[in-house]
């Protein structure tokens, strides 16, 4: 007697029909017939009394569905509990990325960290307004793909970069600078700069508001949320400066390339401290990804060996 001989019989003992049996189980009629017939070879009764139009259980068969039925129930309630401890022990970690990049990097550190351990789930957690720092200390996160600016203060995270990034000036299809092929700060002069309370505005290598002010740019009180900002900047009411990668496009929106800045590295932070053995292993593959050139070296650090 095995499950499916005994997931047959109840299901058809609950439906009185082969057919909807079948239909409930995703299988065929002559299947579960089958199933059926096996059973009662198997132990030797009559479960049902078929004719062409009923199907009706035998006193055997109903005294066996009576016992079997709560017996089935509590075994899915047993198997879906060891499911969930299973999923609870799974080694796991959460990633931060930002929105505005080029993810190729990263995807291939994801796919080939994944083929070699298929046994960790890698859970991707979209950029949000809180610091990546503070997460990363916290252990809230465990790995982020960021701009190095975000981490460079802090002794305790480590950095790894991966790419680049250049920034951008960001404004409306019907803005006055929309024609520009690139821009200066000096070219923003007498516009409204919005910026969003994230750390893509907090770069203190950028431009400080006391140059924003010899150039003459106003910058707005800060928006509460990076999306609100960028409806701002499409309803043309101001500009914003971003980073991000070359081929990010905007919908509605225009976006110039900004001169005389240099690009940021971006690339994966992490806690060393705090790193378990799977983090540290997908740091390791990104470093692998380096090797073979899938990644830019510059301002890489590698990561700490225990």
């Amino acid at each position: 007697m095995n499950s499916t001989q005994i997931t047959c019989f109840l299901e058809v003992a609950k439906t009185l029909s082969f057919v909807r049996a079948a239909e409930a189980l995703y299988t065929t009629q002559p299947v579960v017939s089958y199933q059926i017939k096996s059973l009662e070879s198997e132990l030797n009764m009559r479960l049902f009394i078929r004719n062409n139009r009923n199907v009706t259980l035998t006193a055997a068969g109903s005294y066996l569905y009576t016992e079997f039925a709560p017996l089935s129930e509590k075994l899915q309630e047993i198997i879906a509990v060891a499911q969930e401890i299973q999923s609870e022990e799974q080694p796991a970690f959460l990633l931060l990325v930002r929105r505005l990049v080029d993810y190729s990097s990263l995807t291939r550190t994801i796919k080939k960290f994944s083929l070699s351990h298929p046994e960790v789930h890698v859970d991707i957690l979209m950029q949000n307004d809180r610091s990546t720092s503070d997460l990363l200390n916290s252990n809230e996160i465990q790995l982020a793909f960021c701009y190095q600016y975000e981490v460079s203060r802090f002794s305790k995270l480590r950095f790894l970069a991966l790419d680049k990034a250049s920034y951008y000036v960001i404004v409306s299809k019907e803005h006055r600078l929309a024609a520009y092929k690139y821009l200066t700060f000096e070219d923003l002069a007498g516009e409204r700069l919005f910026l969003a309370n994230t750390e893509l505005q907090k770069n203190p290598k950028l431009i400080s508001p006391k140059e924003l002010e010899r150039c003459r740019v106003e910058i707005c009180p800060p928006y509460s949320t990076f999306d609100g900002m960028m409806l701002a900047v499409e309803a043309g009411l101001g500009v914003t400066v971003l980073p991000c990668c070359k081929t990010k496009r905007f919908s509605g929106l225009i976006k110039i390339p900004l001169k005389q800045v240099p690009p940021i590295a971006l690339g994966l932070a992490w806690a060393p401290a705090l790193a378990d053995e799977a983090v540290r292993d997908f740091v390791e593959t990104a470093v692998e990804s380096i090797g073979n050139g899938h990644a830019c070296r510059d301002g890489a650090e590698a990561p700490e060996k225990d």
